[in-house]
């Protein structure tokens, strides 16, 4: 018989005065899961507006047949139309990613930097790709021309390479991956990066609102909006 899958999800605006984060996990009909997690950017308002856009067009794109390709697609088409004839929305945006879990298989489309998570017989893996200037600043560590402090404080390590935005994407990333029996997934906004990976594997075993809770004691300067959404299988 298929895996069927149950997930749990939660946010909090962190030291933030607004939340910009949204998400969705929704059952298709045939039985599979979709999660869906989207960052905005833009101010209290543009951010907010971004991602619900984004998040609502993808869902709305699966739900009606398509696959996740298609979801993103709505989701830049939504967010562009979002701002014609609203100059106050313009340059807002979002990152984006999205999971597809159908039996042993999880499929994901993402834009920006927004984590998905892996933990698997007592490892944890990040699926996705980051389309922020971070993995370029980490590589700087590895040369040996920056310290870890350095590249942890640095001012453009969470500059965005790419977002959903309406204009064309460049940068996309997607794949596939088979699933062991222990599999636990973690999709995320780039707040929960205020733990590291072996302090968010340390967490696993708890509750969403737990693994947040665990994000907010780490208790970093200016915590940005976090959300996770954790997928697991049904017992």
């Amino acid at each position: 018989m298929a895996a069927r899958w149950r997930g749990e999800g939660g946010q909090h605006q962190g030291a933030r005065p607004y939340q910009e984060d949204s998400w969705r996990q929704v059952t298709l009909g045939d039985g599979s899961l979709l999660a869906v997690v989207a960052d905005g950017m833009g101010g209290h308002a543009g951010g907010a507006i971004a991602s619900k856009l984004a998040v609502d067009a993808f869902v709305n794109a699966v739900e009606q047949g398509g696959g996740l390709a298609d979801g993103l697609k709505g989701a830049n088409a939504a967010v562009g139309r979002g701002t014609v004839g609203k100059p106050q929305l313009a340059g807002m945006g979002a990152t984006l990613v999205a999971v597809h879990l159908r039996g042993d298989e999880v499929r994901w489309i993402s834009v920006g930097d927004s984590p998905f998570f892996l933990v698997e017989m007592g490892r944890i893996e990040r699926l996705n790709a980051d389309h922020s200037m971070a993995p370029q600043i980490d590589a700087m560590v590895a040369r040996g021309l920056l310290t870890e402090e350095e590249a942890e404080h640095h001012p453009g390590r969470h500059t965005l390479r790419e977002a959903v935005m309406g204009d064309p994407l460049t940068l996309v990333d997607n794949g596939s991956r088979r699933l062991g029996p222990d599999a636990r997934l973690l999709v995320c906004s780039d707040g929960i990066q205020s733990l590291k990976m072996e302090q968010i594997l340390a967490q696993i075993g708890r509750p969403v609102g737990g693994i947040i809770e665990a994000v907010l004691a780490a208790a970093k300067e200016h915590q940005d909006n976090v959300t996770v959404v954790k997928l697991e299988r049904a017992r």
